[in-house]
């Protein structure tokens, strides 16, 4: 799909042509981010009642459950269940940090291309898609709309995004963009939407994590985490690092370092592991040491056999 190091907007349209003529993201239950059109929640009348819950800035006040609300004191509404379409946005990391890889991709290739297999999954669905790419300098917002040129306008932005970023001669290590991104979704969406981010997470603090849980309180989101072989780095042993013309000895005298680097990667692990098991936020890893279509059609195996 991609030489590697870097895409282009032909290669992440070959993704198009691999969702629509293969099975490669199988269909999975009614009730999932991955299926079809989504038996999902929406405000309405005569439709079967699903629940009660808080009110959310443009719920229908029709659907205000009166009741539940003078119990509580605070509003509540009534959800019904509709097979209907749910917005997806697809927020996609290409910063400096991203432009890294000790297998055979780099990481913002591999987040490159899962952009792509997310948003022509949504447009298979029928739904609408949108998103924001981000780099060092610039965040790139794509409102949801349901055409296929909507697609070609995110991908194209994602591949120049990708371009710029391998010929920049020096990198600009920008640790706010993360956070601006999220901040942006944040303050589009409401409810029902379908959000994807992607990246190595790396700069995603504290604060983040919990923006991402917000988001997931009347969203469904799922964090698509790229990692490399090297990420989880040890103290053991000293390490030659090449970019293929250049070599770097790594001494075990960075020790110091590396133990920093670990502790930090752990944590992320742990909050990782609370967005599972606590705000069951989905959490897909992706490697750079293989072919994205194989890693996919290999997630969906271990999830079918589980």
């Amino acid at each position: 799909m991609s030489n590697h190091t870097s895409v282009t907007l032909r290669s992440l349209l070959k993704w198009e042509h691999l969702i629509l003529g293969t099975d490669i993201v199988p269909k999975q239950r009614v009730s999932s981010i991955l299926a079809g059109k989504h038996y999902s929640m929406m405000r309405g009348r005569g439709l079967d009642f699903e629940e009660v819950r808080h009110y959310v800035p443009g719920d229908d006040i029709r659907n205000i459950d009166w009741k539940v609300t003078a119990r509580t004191r605070k509003p509540h509404t009534k959800v019904f269940n509709e097979e209907k379409e749910r917005p997806a946005l697809v927020v996609v990391d290409q910063t400096s940090f991203l432009r890294f890889g000790s297998a055979q991709y780099l990481k913002s290739v591999m987040a490159a291309e899962a952009a792509a297999l997310a948003a022509f999954r949504t447009t298979k669905k029928g739904d609408r898609c949108g998103g924001l790419v981000f780099s060092d300098d610039n965040i790139e917002w794509f409102p949801p709309k349901r055409s296929r040129n909507a697609i070609l306008q995110l991908l194209k932005a994602v591949s120049q995004n990708n371009q710029e970023l391998l010929h920049k001669k020096a990198l600009k290590s920008n640790v706010g963009q993360f956070h601006l991104a999220l901040k942006r979704i944040a303050n589009y969406v409401t409810h029902d939407f379908v959000i994807s981010i992607i990246s190595d997470f790396s700069q995603c603090t504290a604060p983040d994590f919990k923006i991402i849980k917000q988001l997931a309180h009347h969203n469904d989101v799922v964090c698509i985490h790229i990692e490399d072989p090297l990420d989880m780095i040890t103290t053991e042993n000293n390490m030659i690092i090449t970019e293929g013309a250049n070599q770097l000895f790594w001494r075990r005298s960075k020790e110091k370092v590396m133990l920093t680097e670990k502790n930090k990667n752990e944590q992320m692990h742990d909050q990782f592991e609370q967005l599972r098991r606590k705000h069951r936020i989905p959490v897909i890893v992706l490697n750079t040491s293989e072919h994205l279509e194989l890693q996919i059609k290999n997630l969906f195996k271990r999830r079918t056999h589980a």
